[in-house]
């Protein structure tokens, strides 16, 4: 079975790394989102001693790095963006660091325990052909897990640019389907969502920019815009600020 997004969805994995890499510097002043899911992604990682060897996969400045850090005798935080690589090697000096690009196929097939990732599956533009490159990478009964933004994450969205949307998330099913079409076996997969607020909608914009996240559609007129700000603040005004709503999937499978 094979499982592919949308035909009209444009290629962003190349997009993705420079936008990454010119937001190193401020990534960890808006990433509290990434933080959160980090942490609840973590509760499901395995005990110490249980695999020997990790690889990170767009590790960024290392918010699931420092969860991973005590649980393998050996973990390797890789990310395709240099800047992100040196804020996470200046955080976390004992993690061996490197630069790979998650989605392309692996130089050393079957010679990982455990593959981890955390914020960073909703980007791939073909989920089943990577996984099935992750998967190649780990040895048997070796395990993955990953944390993911799903639908329906940021509705708000949705509701004032039903033709623009920013994001094209998927839901947790077709996650699901794509790990099996990849040759995974799913052990675990739950999700939750989470309501944030911020001071307004230009605010709730600057924590998006700020950790680089790349949009799907092309940037809204600058008079567009105004009117979606405006009609943001209307719209999902609550009290202390405007509404945000993401839904967070954690998904564990072996090979």
């Amino acid at each position: 079975m094979k499982i592919s997004p949308p035909p009209e969805r444009p290629p962003i994995s190349h997009a993705l790394p420079l936008a990454f890499d010119r937001k190193a510097a401020s990534y960890d002043t808006h990433a509290h989102v990434q933080r959160d899911t980090a942490a609840w992604v973590a509760e499901w990682l395995p005990a110490p001693g249980t695999f020997s060897n990790c690889l990170e996969l767009g590790a960024g400045t290392g918010n699931f790095t420092r969860h991973l850090a005590t649980r393998f005798a050996h973990l390797e935080a890789s990310d395709h963006a240099p800047a992100m690589i040196i804020q996470g090697r200046q955080t976390f000096p004992a993690v061996t660091w490197s630069q790979r690009d998650a989605w392309a196929a692996p130089e050393h097939p079957a010679s990982v325990d455990f593959i981890a990732s955390c914020s960073l599956l909703q980007w791939a533009t073909d989920p089943v052909t990577v996984l099935a490159r992750w998967r190649s990478l780990l040895v048997p009964g070796g395990r993955q897990l990953s944390g993911i933004y799903i639908a329906p994450s940021l509705p708000e969205f949705g509701i004032l640019l039903p033709e623009q949307r920013p994001f094209d998330w998927r839901t947790a099913q077709t996650w699901r389907d794509c790990f099996t079409a990849a040759g995974f076996k799913v052990t675990r997969l739950e999700s939750r969502t989470r309501e944030y607020i911020y001071h307004d909608a230009r605010a709730l914009l600057r924590q998006l920019h700020g950790t680089g996240a790349t949009v799907r559609s092309a940037p809204l007129p600058v008079g567009q815009l105004k009117n979606f700000l405006r009609r943001y603040d209307e719209i999902h005004r609550r009290p202390g600020g405007v509404l945000a709503t993401w839904t967070f999937c954690r998904l564990e499978a072996t090979a």
